[in-house]
């Protein structure tokens, strides 16, 4: 899906992406006479391991964590009012047509190996991306519809970058910033780039044998793994990655955007601590062994986390601009028919899921668009709990009760029960409970659930293969911002690896899409806005379930903490470590749940 990705460390705009559960580490209680640490690193508890470093090649929302750390975007966003604001380069400057967009480079700005950030591994970095042979950056190339033309330098000032769109987009200024700028001397030392035309590009097709050269060494295993290739121009550098147990950012003392706004970077280091399974990290907070963990399940966070006797732990909810679904795999024959979707739905009571497994913590969602977004159509709503409906819809579809009671219909010639597997992220126990009661509430419809929980990189790599049945998944945006949902729901999206995992097509919705994507005026975008949203929930390609909040849990041995609304729901780079010794940069942005408190920097 749409994979709008926070900068942990500056903001970069959001695109939606799965949530991730959880990320931390492990350092050694003690010290003063709190007896809380002042060792000047931060432990962030992960759920499970990243897929991968590389920021094209992954789609997981943790990776996006630790790669905002490292890489960086040509511009940021200031993280309380959303502002884009100068980073690698300037704010652009726009031709009167909104098609092309001109950046003046930061000159200031350099790679952690030293070497200048230049205008030439801008247009690599879009060049990359835009390669139809990278598979695995398909989704977030889905971004770009109806397309990057070009990325050149204006009158040959190398000092500068122009983009130039095919066609007008209402959220470009969110599109270019999904890219975050890697250097063209690492990944690209032999310029097989400078022989890969845009024409090129555009064509999938071509017989350029650099394009195909490019892609193959670009996505080669070692170029997530191998530190060579993990250089970047941001506050952090990788120092190390133990599969399934941690990886390490230290801070970049020479950073060059240190002085700006938002630059602060004042922890030595940042430790992604994966611990795979909930009740283990809970038990890590207590012993003060990580500092922070976002994956408390509903009743953790209630009944095993009581701060009030736990001397310097802290806890507390931050509802996300994010909603959780069943994915109904709709190329699989069980859910090829609209009306088979529906009886799911109807037979998913979501009310008693909330009730019992989330504590009432959670809140229903009814489309794909929150009601915290400006597009959001208040009239669109779901199926309710009815299974008696839901089983006559079953019988009318031909699905008829078999000799073991479970249901049974003629399908390409084969009598097929209706008997499927569930997918799940293995040690996010919550989502694994609301799957079992779900299957059990099925079962008494006649139809037969299994729940299998897998790896995480498994998981993500069987959505994408759409080698599944159904999943649980989540999607998470920004709150407050009109999102495209073309990179979600377009079948233009299905293949190559793309959002549209659930197989989701129709016609009328992709019109509907394109049409909305290059439309001006916002009147006229909601209004179409919402006849895609009634389409896609009468279509029921998933059940939408519920925005559940993050329940967290935290070391109170920070100054500087402050919970937000954004993705992750805190900006871990300017936490201090209270007793190291680290003081606040003069002229930073000073942090307070209170926003009259509050002081930012002049920009």
């Amino acid at each position: 899906m749409m994979k709008l990705h926070k900068n942990p460390l500056k903001f970069a705009p959001i695109l939606l992406s799965l949530i991730v559960l959880a990320m931390g580490g492990c350092h050694t209680a003690g010290g003063p006479a709190s007896g809380l640490s002042t060792k000047n690193e931060v432990v962030w508890h992960v759920l499970s391991d990243i897929e991968r470093m590389n920021p094209y090649l992954s789609n997981d929302e943790a990776a996006t964590y630790v790669q905002g750390l490292i890489w960086e975007n040509l511009t940021t966003q200031n993280p309380r009012t959303l502002e884009f604001i100068p980073n690698l380069a300037s704010l652009p400057q726009e031709s009167p047509d909104h098609l092309t967009w001109t950046y003046s480079l930061n000159r200031g700005a350099y790679w952690s190996d030293g070497k200048p950030v230049t205008a030439a591994d801008i247009i690599f970095s879009y060049k990359t991306v835009s390669n139809p042979l990278i598979i695995n950056a398909s989704s977030l190339r889905g971004y770009f519809n109806p397309g990057l033309d070009s990325a050149y330098y204006p009158n040959g000032d190398t000092t500068k970058v122009a983009l130039h769109f095919q066609k007008y987009r209402f959220d470009l200024a969110y599109i270019i910033n999904y890219v975050k700028i890697l250097p063209k001397h690492i990944f690209d030392p032999n310029n097989l780039t400078d022989k890969i035309s845009w024409s090129d590009l555009h064509n999938p097709n071509s017989k350029n044998q650099a394009m195909a050269d490019f892609a193959n060494a670009f996505q080669d295993e070692k170029i997530g793994r191998d530190p060579k290739y993990l250089i970047g121009s941001g506050a952090y550098k990788f120092m190390e990655w133990i599969t399934n147990d941690r990886i390490i950012v230290q801070k970049d003392t020479n950073y060059w955007g240190r002085n700006l706004p938002w630059g602060e970077a004042y922890p030595d280091r940042i430790i992604f601590k994966t611990i795979k399974d909930q009740n283990a990290a809970l038990t890590a907070l207590k012993a003060k062994d990580i500092d922070i963990t976002e994956n408390l399940n509903a009743s953790q966070y209630l009944n095993s986390l009581d701060t009030a006797t736990l001397k310097g732990v802290k806890k507390d909810t931050v509802y996300m601009n994010a909603y959780a679904f069943l994915a109904w795999n709709n190329s699989r024959p069980l859910f090829k028919s609209k009306n088979v979707r529906k009886a799911l739905t109807m037979l998913v009571n979501r009310d008693e899921i909330i009730h019992n497994v989330m504590h009432d913590l959670a809140k229903k969602i009814e489309g794909p668009v929150m009601p915290t977004q400006p597009n959001f159509d208040p009239s669109v709503k779901q199926p309710g709990y009815d299974p008696e409906a839901a089983k006559k819809l079953l019988a009318e579809d031909g699905w008829t009760p078999g000799p073991d009671g479970i249901l049974q219909k003629m399908i390409n010639g084969k009598m097929t029960p209706f008997k499927f597997t569930f997918q799940v992220n293995s040690g996010n126990e919550m989502r694994k409970q609301i799957l079992l009661v779900v299957a059990n509430q099925l079962k008494k419809a006649g139809i037969d659930a299994e729940v299998s929980a897998i790896e995480w990189s498994v998981f993500l790599e069987n959505q994408k293969t759409h080698n599944y049945d159904a999943c649980y998944s989540a999607w998470v945006g920004n709150a407050g911002v009109e999102e495209s949902l073309h990179q979600l729901w377009h079948s233009s999206q299905i293949p190559n690896k793309g959002s549209n995992f659930y197989c989701y097509s129709n016609p009328e919705a992709d019109r509907l899409m394109d049409a909305i994507e290059t439309e001006p005026d916002k009147a006229k975008r909601f209004e179409m806005s919402h006849q895609l949203q009634h389409i896609i929930v009468e279509d029921q390609p998933v059940t939408y379930m519920s925005s559940p909040p993050f329940f967290l849990g935290w070391v109170d041995r920070f100054d500087n903490f402050e919970l937000i609304n954004g993705r992750p729901p805190f900006v871990v780079p300017e936490w201090i470590v209270r007793g190291s010794g680290v003081k606040r940069r003069p002229g930073a942005a000073v942090m307070s749940m209170n926003p009259a408190e509050r002081t930012e920097p002049k920009q």
